[in-house]
């Protein structure tokens, strides 16, 4: 399996993955250096390791023909297992759902703004009708467990308007995470113009209150740290 990172920090054995079928413009992925590792290298790893918490993450883990064998492994090890997917691959998820505590799925913009989906992941209109119809699966599966939704809130597609078409979406996750877009260079490359956090540090706290009405939790990340607001 090829990894971008494999780490040990702050009480969680992170595992991120590289290659994506999504082509996102704004993704650092694609530019960092990947290394092969054996399902049984990473066991040993994370057994040596007295963290019960693992993320799976990178890229798109799904991708990995040894992924399944991988977290019924962690599992083995008494780990508890938190897969992040862009939710193209819903057999996947399902086949991952008893071995797994919960899930990260990411929505880039409302479910009907195709045109603005595909901008944002590099696919065609016809991918990217499919790709709305797999997330939708996917949302069903992963809201019987546990569910953070992830949102890259690039002022262009997540905004005041467009986050009541976004909301319905959200209901009967976990929590959700609202991310400062270009408020870490680790997770973002510039796009649209952007090179600095955006949008402000108010207007992510209002989109949190917006969604807040729906879900128990909301996580803001950006400029100035963390927060955390509860219902």
């Amino acid at each position: 399996m090829r990894l971008i990172g494999l780490s040990d920090e702050q009480g969680q054995i992170r595992i991120e993955f590289a290659g994506c079928n999504m082509k996102c413009p704004y993704c650092v992925h694609i530019h960092q250096p990947r290394k092969e590792w054996t399902i049984e290298d990473v066991l040993e790893y994370a057994g040596k390791s007295t963290t019960d918490d693992v993320y799976l993450g990178g890229a798109e883990p799904t991708l990995q023909k040894d992924l399944l064998p991988l977290i019924e492994g962690l599992h083995n090890q008494g780990k508890r297992v938190i897969l992040k997917s862009n939710g193209m691959k819903p057999e996947v998820l399902e086949s991952a759902s008893p071995f797994v505590h919960g899930f990260v799925l990411e929505i880039k913009a409302p479910s009907d703004d195709i045109k603005g989906i595909m901008e944002l992941t590099g696919m065609s209109e016809e991918r990217t009708e499919k790709y709305v119809k797999l997330l939708t699966e996917s949302m069903i599966i992963a809201k019987k467990k546990w569910l953070r939704i992830w949102i890259r809130v690039i002022p262009e597609y997540v905004n005041a308007d467009t986050m009541p078409k976004i909301i319905p979406d959200l209901e009967g996750a976990s929590e959700v995470m609202l991310y400062q877009f270009m408020s870490n260079p680790d997770f973002d490359l510039p796009f649209m113009g952007h090179e600095g956090p955006t949008p402000s540090w108010r207007e992510m706290k209002e989109l949190a209150e917006m969604v807040l009405e729906k879900v128990p939790q909301v996580r803001l990340v950006g400029e100035r740290g963390k927060l955390v607001l509860k219902k």
